[in-house]
């Protein structure tokens, strides 16, 4: 039985080749394996075009899918157009019915304006309106069809129908320069609207055709103005009852309407129309039209006596009823004409009988017999059974019964449950009843009452669509099956239904639910399952459902039983929000804990949403460190250092104020001062050069031991130091050194500000030339939020728990509650340091909370930290060891206030020029982490600190400058001039 609408089992099959036999391709799309298609209903070939129908809306999606080449020849296939719901098309009208009749007659059964609402298009052959319609029809349509079937139009019986909608258009102005392959290339163009172009056929009178592979197109290609070649062209909907017509004898209808006669009135040759015989002048005499204008031809011409001219007369017979129309196919009526009267053509048009001949008279008397013939149509009308009709109005059987009835010639039609036998007489018409008759045969087929089901399944029906002209259904009665097949067929039918009824049916159900729900069942229905020995069950391998294997039946019981049993657990959510929940419960002692209420409560806890990875680096610092990205910094080029790193400071270098110049004096005096007394040693004022601090030992510890360590540093920094402080004044220029003073100074004390204002403004002051890579900067934000996720999702867990009782799962929160919370604790730290943090130490207390899965919060000096017990003292211990190994560590603004980071420049001036704040922090903070080699980007370009070297070394040139660090000291800055010694 058909399934899915007419449109949906419809396809177009586009470009098929004139040599193409129809049954080759019928056979091809009915073959799944070639074409994807399957059985078709009905295949019909006009021209190099084909419309299938399938029986199924599932093949047509199939087929349509893919591509299809067939003996070389790619064929292009789409889905039927859709009806077009803003066109009308009225059939049957008298020709000679004037267009204000119709518009009259239209507006009446529409209730719409001719003026506003919509526009009449006349066929050629003036039987035929289309009625395009400026909005789409409101009216239900088979009302609107059925009153037009009521009212007949000029004394003739209209129908109305839909129209599909075209995929070609009518293109209108065109210049003779322009040919097929132009228009193809401008239309398939985005100016045109980028639809693909299926082909181009040109026409008379600067016409074109142009046909789209989508309908759609059609659509968007008439919303736009076109202009080509300096012509606008006017575009229109193609239809072929409106213009084919017109196309096939565009040019040899011009030459006949000319002037057939060597200057007389001219002789208009009217279309043809429906029961009409209208004269029409033979084509071949139309080069007669086509005179030349030589006085001397005309002369000539005109002496000579013009040759007789035969008439050809025409008359069509139109017939709109298709069953009446192919009972004319079966019948030898036409054939019998046109054997009795050879100078006469009688032929079985699309739509009607055409008759054309040299005698008005005759062509009038064979039009009577075709007459004759229609109008002496019998029609019997059959009532049986549903099962009986159904049978009958299948696709195969009609083509099957239709072939016998050929010979009557008789034909059928299936509406409901009658059946309308037409043929040419009332002898005919019983002899063709008769016949469908004896070629229908009934049997049945018994069956047990428990099996009935069977023939609900999709195997039943696989099995009938296997059988050949076969319909079957179960008896009013039950018991047995009522089958109808063709007589000859019936006990190859009956014993494929027999030997499918007789063996069992084995299927395989799948059952698809949670993976937390089919675990509950094979934990605590394991009974139930074990139990259902007549079918195999298998859990899918995804995990979420249960494959059910065995007999048709058992399967569809076990399958239901199973279904209820789920539809009666109860599931819920439980969330569980405290510091280390996930990890707790993904350890030993919480899986133990849901162990126990799992087996008390007979439930199932799934644990699928609950996270928890444990961090493998113990040294929190060293991880800290691994998780700052590579950094990168802008700084200038030696010659505009100093002014570049203190541009943008309020009375600055550039400022001519009395102030700013007592600065710069000042400083000057300082620096002579210093120069003068210049030693081996480390002065203990000014700026001291390697700090020789070990961060990580006990300030309580000797001086010796300092002195050891000091003694420990790599030769390479102090002999840094030694060739900085024994270098003489003239080393470097005595103004830049001073300006150099100057900026720290001013960055430091301007206008008394606060230590934070400064540090502030200074560190404000290196961004604008130091702002990070923004590559950096998202990598650094991906490990910040990868790290605050894995602690949010240590810090709350959510569990899906399944039991066969509400109360069950009231009972499972409140036991989990109350075991998480007395596990929970809280420890205090003291220390001074946290009151002022690095970011290098914050980062090291997130890993802590990572860690150990802990929550820590810092009030001041006071660090609180809480949940699980076992958790806090394992913090407690890292948290601890982190303040004592960073306690000599500063903040960033007091690292860019006591310490500066300088890298020499290689030449006769050998300058100190500073690194910017920003790169200061890192390469401090680097120092101190006690990291021999750290990278870093310069202007984008990739470098390393060697701290054993001290050098810096850029990877791309090759070349390294020596580094050195210092302790900045304000007092030293500050001082007068008079007080330094």
């Amino acid at each position: 039985m058909a399934e899915g609408s007419l449109e949906e089992r419809s396809l177009e099959i586009l470009d098929i080749p004139d040599d193409l036999d129809d049954d080759l391709l019928s056979l091809y799309f009915d073959n799944k394996r070639r074409s994807g298609g399957g059985n078709v209903v009905s295949l019909e070939k006009h021209g190099n075009h084909a419309l299938v129908v399938f029986e199924d809306a599932e093949t047509t999606a199939r087929v349509v899918s893919k591509s299809h080449v067939l003996q070389n020849n790619t064929l292009t296939v789409r889905r039927k157009p859709p009806k077009d719901p803003g066109k009308l098309l009225l059939k049957g009208l008298n020709p000679h019915t004037s267009l204000d009749h119709v518009e009259l007659y239209v507006e009446n059964v529409t209730g719409m304006c001719c003026e506003t609402d919509f526009i009449l298009y006349l066929s050629p052959n003036k039987d035929l309106v289309l009625v395009h319609l400026n909005q789409p029809l409101d009216k239900d349509f088979q009302m609107l069809k059925d009153e037009v079937s009521k009212k007949p139009l000029n004394g003739a019986k209209v129908t109305l129908e839909q129209v599909e909608s075209t995929d070609s258009i009518l293109v209108a102005n065109l210049s003779p320069a322009l040919t097929e392959d132009v228009l193809e290339l401008y239309f398939g163009s985005s100016r045109a609207g980028g639809a693909d172009v299926l082909a181009v056929c040109m026409l008379a009178d600067g016409r074109a055709k142009v046909s789209f592979k989508d309908v759609k197109s059609v659509g968007d290609v008439l919303q736009k103005s076109h202009h080509l070649e300096g012509t606008d062209l006017v575009v229109e909907p193609y239809f072929d009852f409106l213009h084919a017509l017109e196309d096939q004898s565009s040019v040899s209808a011009q030459d006949e309407q000319g002037t057939l006669t060597d200057g007389n009135q001219p002789q208009t040759v009217s279309p043809q129309s429906p029961t009409a015989s209208v004269p029409v002048v033979s084509a071949s005499l139309g080069h007669k039209a086509a005179l030349t204008d030589n006085a001397t031809n005309l002369a000539t011409t005109a002496s000579v006596p013009e040759p007789s001219v035969q008439k050809e007369h025409v008359s069509f017979i139109s017939v709109l009823d298709a069953t009446k129309h192919h009972l004319l196919s079966l019948s030898s009526l036409l054939e019998n004409l046109k054997k009795d009267h050879p100078k006469f053509d009688v032929s079985l048009a699309k739509d009607g009988v055409q008759i054309k001949g040299p005698d008005q008279s005759e062509v009038e008397r064979l039009k009577n017999e075709v007459l004759k013939f229609l109008t002496g149509v019998v029609v019997d009308h059959l009532t049986y059974d549903k099962l009986k009709a159904e049978f009958l109005g299948r696709e195969d059987v009609k083509k099957r019964l239709n072939l016998s009835l050929k010979s009557v010639p008789s034909t059928y039609s299936v509406s409901g449950c009658t059946v309308s036998v037409m043929s040419p007489s009332r002898s005919a018409v019983r002899q063709a009843r008769d016949l469908i008759e004896s070629q229908i045969s009934e049997f049945t087929v018994p069956i047990a009452k428990e099996c009935e089901s069977v023939l609900f399944s999709t195997e039943w029906s696989d099995i009938l669509a296997s059988l050949d002209f076969c319909s079957a259904k179960l008896s009013d009665a039950g018991g047995a099956i009522t089958a109808l097949t063709l007589t000859g067929m019936e006990k190859d039918n009956e014993e494929k239904m027999v030997v499918f009824l007789s063996t069992p049916l084995q299927r395989e159900t799948v059952l698809s639910m949670e993976p937390g729900m089919l675990k509950f069942l094979q934990l605590h229905h394991q009974g139930l399952l074990a139990d259902m020995g007549e079918v195999i069950l298998f859990p899918l391998e995804t995990g979420d459902g249960l494959s059910i294997q065995g007999e048709w039946r058992v399967c569809q019981s076990a399958a239901e039983l199973l279904s209820a049993i789920i539809g009666s657990i109860f599931t819920k959510t439980i969330v569980v929000t405290q510091p280390g929940i996930s990890r707790f419960l993904m350890e030993e002692e919480g899986v133990s804990i849901l162990g126990e209420m799992t087996a008390k409560f007979e439930v199932y806890i799934d644990m699928a949403r609950v996270h928890w990875e444990p961090l493998e680096d113990d040294d929190i610092l060293e991880l800290a460190w691994k998780m700052t990205t590579c950094q990168n910094f802008q700084r200038s080029s030696s010659a505009n250092s100093i002014q570049e790193f203190t541009a943008g400071v309020p009375n600055g270098r550039n400022s001519t104020d009395a102030r700013t110049s007592a600065h710069i004096e000042e400083a000057k005096k300082i620096l002579a001062v210093i120069g003068s007394d210049l030693n081996p040693q480390p002065s203990s004022l000014g700026a001291t050069d390697i700090e020789s601090v070990d961060l990580y030992s006990d300030q309580s510890r000797d001086t010796s031991a300092a002195a050891e360590e000091e003694a420990d540093q790599p030769q390479s920094l102090q002999a840094h130091d030694l060739q900085s402080s024994s270098a003489p004044m003239n080393a470097c220029s005595l103004d830049e050194d001073a300006d150099f003073l100057v900026a720290i100074q001013m960055s430091m004390e301007l206008n008394q500000r606060s230590d934070a204002e400064d540090i502030q403004k200074a560190l404000e002051l290196s961004r604008s030339d130091s702002m990070p890579n923004q590559e950096n900067t998202q990598l650094e934000r991906a490990f910040e939020m990868s790290l605050q996720d894995a602690i949010k999702s240590a810090n709350k867990a959510e569990i899906c728990v399944f039991a066969n009782y509400n109360h069950d799962l009231v009972r499972v929160d409140i036991a989990l509650g109350k075991k998480v919370g007395l596990r929970q604790c809280e420890e205090k730290v003291e220390n001074k340091n946290l009151r002022k943090l690095s970011s290098h130490q914050k980062r090291c207390i997130e890993l802590i909370k990572r860690k150990h899965a802990v929550e820590i919060s810092i009030q001041g000096t006071t660090a609180v930290l809480s949940g699980f017990k076992e958790y806090v003292s394992e913090a407690v211990i890292d948290l601890k060891n982190v303040l004592r190994r960073t306690q000599s560590m500063m903040t960033d603004a007091e690292i860019v206030k006591t310490v500066q980071w300088v890298w020499v420049e290689q030449g006769s001036s050998s300058k100190a020029i500073p690194y910017p704040p920003d790169a200061t922090v890192f390469i401090e903070n680097a120092w101190k982490m006690k990291q021999k080699k750290t990278d870093i980007l310069f202007n984008n370009q990739p470098c390393s600190i060697d701290f054993e070297k001290m050098e810096e070394h850029s990877l791309a040139s090759g070349k390294s400058v020596p580094i050195k660090r210092k302790m900045l000291s304000t007092e030293d800055l500050y001082t007068d001039g008079a007080g330094t010694n």
